[in-house]
This record gives structure tokens, C-alpha cells and sequence, in this order.
């Protein structure tokens, strides 16, 4: 009789600024992908492109993968794009159609509806198939049957959102086309979802400086905004336009400076950041 198998380590995650992944479902399951996931998704590069005319930039996504929390959730109002996580991924290898019925479907259904609550909609459902897993197994489905009945339940018109991932620690070309196929897609949907929140942020960012003439309206809390987008820019390793946002803060700095001179009792210089 073989040896039981040892656990795998748990993976140490830190919180680097990098864009957040939260991960759900078999904890086990992603552990032993991780290592490989975390090393060949930022080797490709991606086309990023933005809106407001800005020319395409290639950049090479990384991402910091963290195990799913409702607290992690962004709340109404919070700016910081550090903290947010722009993707939230479901994995299981389930292909027996009981355990799918009895413990699965009822872990999809929690999952989604914490991120229906929170207004979360940039998610994806990795299903694994590990053809080890399937050795003296009744109830047994075709993956596909498996992978349509969580389309079916969950993903309604977003069958893409529900992707097979193919014995992905396995060197076959059958799994090494899979594994590419798979990272083709964490990275769409993370520069998709990416872009999408850095655009809203930008916008309220612009809105938030529109109202730097208005009583009450605090310099301080402008450039804690702005240095954010500062980082997120470096995050993505994209130097000069982290340096564009210092230097508009710069000029801002500059301009309030000649107001409070000049006695404009509204420059908000002073104001509720108790700078």
C-alpha cells in the first residue's frame, strides 16, 4: 500500500503592490498551481489600452493571489486601488456529479452572492481535470457535463467566465496548450477589469480636483488621491506616468501656494487633512 501523500506548504502571500487575485473553493488545489501560475503570468506581455486618446502600452502583468474574504471586498466610497481586488477566481476539480450536488454548487452559490452584494462582477470558475482524481470513482460525469452544469447555474450568458484548466502540473503538450490558454485568459480579464477601475478612479479623481475652488475642499486629501494613482503607475512599472502625476501635483502645490499668498481665504491649503 503506498504512503499517504504529504500535504503541500501553505503559500505564504504578501501584500505587495501588486493587482489583487482573491482565490476560492479548493485551497489545496490552487496551492499546487501556484507556484507555476505566479511565475508565467507576468512573462507575457499585454497590450493596455487606455482611454482619452493615450497611445498602447505594453505592460506585463503581475498579480498578488490571496484567499477570498468578504472583508477584502471593496466598500461604498473607498478610493484606494491598491486594496482592491480586481479579480476573483472559484477552483475546483470536482467531476463526480454527488460531490458537485451536495457540497460545490451550494460553495459557487455562497461565493457569487457575496460578490453579487458587493457589486462585484470581474470573476472567473477554474475547473480542473486531473485525470488521477478520476481512477476508482463512480458517478463519474464527462468533464464537459460537469463544466456545463456550472455554465448552466452559473454563468448564464458568460459561459466564458467558466474555463477547464487540463492536468496542469502534468508535461504533455495536450496540458501545456491548456495552461496557455488558461493564462491568456487571467490576463485578458485582469487588464480588462484593470482598466475598467483605474478609468473610474481617474474620473473621480478629475471630479474630486473640479471641485478644488469649493469651501471645505482640502489639498491634503487631493494628493493622497493622486500620489495613489502615482503608485498604481509604478505598480505597472510604468515610470513616466507615475512622474506626470507628481508633477501635476507639483503645479497644484504651486498654485495654492500663490493663492494663500494672495489672500484666497479658499484655497482649502489648510483645510480637514490638518496639513
Amino acid at each position: 500500500m503506498d504512503a499517504p501523500e504529504e500535504p503541500l506548504p501553505p503559500v505564504i502571500y504578501t501584500m505587495e503592490n501588486k493587482p489583487i487575485v482573491t482565490c476560492a473553493g479548493d485551497p489545496n488545489l490552487f496551492t499546487s498551481v501556484y507556484p507555476t501560475l505566479s511565475q508565467q503570468l507576468p512573462r507575457e506581455p499585454m497590450e493596455w489600452r487606455r482611454s482619452y486618446g493615450r497611445a498602447p502600452k505594453m505592460i506585463h502583468l503581475e498579480s498578488n493571489f490571496v484567499q477570498f474574504k468578504e472583508e477584502l471586498l471593496p466598500k461604498e466610497g473607498n478610493r484606494a486601488l491598491l486594496t482592491f481586488p480586481f479579480l476573483h477566481i472559484y477552483w475546483t476539480e470536482c467531476c463526480d456529479t454527488e460531490v458537485y450536488k451536495a457540497t460545490v454548487k451550494d460553495d459557487l452559490t455562497k461565493w457569487q452572492n457575496v460578490l453579487k452584494a458587493h457589486s462585484s462582477v470581474d470573476w472567473l470558475i477554474v475547473v480542473v481535470e486531473n485525470d488521477a482524481k478520476k481512477k476508482n470513482k463512480t458517478n463519474i460525469l464527462p468533464r464537459t457535463s460537469i463544466v456545463d452544469k456550472i455554465r448552466n447555474d452559473f454563468c448564464n450568458k458568460q459561459s466564458d467566465r467558466c474555463v477547464v484548466l487540463s492536468d496542469p502540473l502534468k508535461d504533455s503538450s495536450r496540458a501545456q496548450e491548456s495552461w496557455s490558454a488558461f493564462l491568456t485568459k487571467l490576463r485578458t480579464l485582469l487588464l480588462m477589469s484593470f482598466t475598467k477601475n483605474l478609468g473610474k478612479f481617474e474620473d473621480d479623481m478629475r471630479t474630486l480636483r473640479e471641485k478644488r475652488t469649493e469651501p471645505g475642499w482640502s489639498f491634503c486629501d487631493y494628493f493622497m488621491v493622486q500620489e495613489e494613482l502615482a503608485f498604481v503607475f509604478e505598480m505597472l512599472q510604468q515610470f513616466e506616468d507615475a512622474l506626470v502625476q507628481y508633477d501635476e501635483l507639483d503645479a497644484l502645490f504651486s498654485q495654492y501656494v500663490v493663492n494663500f499668498g494672495a489672500g484666497d481665504a479658499k484655497c482649502g491649503f489648510y483645510d480637514s487633512a490638518g496639513c
